[in-house]
């Protein structure tokens, strides 16, 4: 007899009144599982409801929105072997994506209740975990100062259209990064540190990352002038930038940064601002329900 589960389900409260994801509760429950959901209203609420479940003994805990609630749920989970699932249905949905993930309720949750979870790493900015990539600079500030109503009626539109407006206005930031045996001190436009690969809606920030080999990857884009940075973009995307002059990218399992105005960093797709930050790697400390890992085919 095939196991029954116990589910707690983390749903980000804009999307708890989806049919699709109301009917796939129906579902599982018909098939013999216990499914609780759980309905966020404010930050914080995420993280709550993912450590009482893991106290509690669920098999599982579903982060149910986007990369946002993806993030609340790992850092509620900090700690504890629960593992991790998800069902994506945010914006980006950058590390579903990665892992193979499907976009589809019913089938996201089928890859929870029939496959044996992975081990992998996450990070962690300034003591709280992520997942994915963190990113500072012009693509950050792109993604603070999109409207969360943009968001929701244009999806990524939104994030090209403001950070068209990002690179019209192009400034430098001047910052120091270091890390064992690398340093590097000077203007940037962007920098990404990836536990994942991808961010922004499918761009290679990162594109070297792994999740199992305990590093972050360090990617740094100096500033340069905006024609350069511009045609610098178009290869951002396939992640064919790295071996281009004005980029540094290394592996290294922890960064610092300083910079005398603060920065705008984005976290699994939550903005904040800051003067330090330190990221660190936390090898092998999460077990998440996916199809396969970032750069692998979902067969291999």
């Amino acid at each position: 007899m095939r196991q029954r589960k116990h589910l707690v389900l983390v749903i980000h409260g804009a999307r708890a009144d989806q049919p699709a994801l109301r009917e796939m509760v129906a579902r599982v429950r018909a098939d013999g599982h216990r499914v609780e959901p759980q309905v966020t209203f404010e930050p914080g609420d995420g993280d709550r409801f993912a450590r009482d479940a893991a106290a509690a003994g669920a098999d599982a805990v579903v982060a149910v929105g986007g990369d946002g609630t993806v993030n609340e749920v790992v850092n509620g989970l900090s700690g504890s072997d629960v593992p991790m699932g998800i069902v994506p249905l945010g914006t980006a949905n950058d590390f579903a994506r990665q892992v193979g993930i499907p976009l589809d309720p019913d089938e996201a949750i089928d890859l929870v209740l029939r496959r044996e979870p992975i081990r992998v790493d996450t990070a962690e900015l300034n003591d709280r975990r992520f997942l994915n990539v963190s990113t500072g600079g012009v693509g950050a500030e792109a993604t603070a100062e999109t409207p969360l109503e943009a968001k929701e009626a244009l999806g990524l539109l939104a994030y090209i259209v403001t950070g068209v407006k990002k690179l019209v206005e192009l400034e430098p930031r001047r910052a120091y990064f270091g890390g064992p045996g690398f340093a590097y001190r000077g203007e940037f436009l962007i920098f990404a540190v990836g536990n994942g690969r991808m961010t922004g809606g499918g761009t290679l920030l990162t594109p070297r990352a792994s999740v199992t080999d305990g590093l972050l990857d360090l990617c740094i884009i100096e500033g340069m002038p905006r024609a350069d940075f511009a045609r610098l973009v178009l290869r951002l995307r396939g992640g064919g930038h790295l071996e281009e002059s004005g980029v540094h990218y290394v592996k290294l399992p922890s960064v610092h940064i300083e910079a005398q105005e603060a920065i705008s960093v984005n976290v699994d797709g939550e903005s904040s601002d800051h003067f330090r930050l330190t990221y660190r790697a936390r090898p092998h400390d999460l077990r998440i329900h996916a199809a396969h890992l970032p750069g692998e085919d979902a067969d291999a």
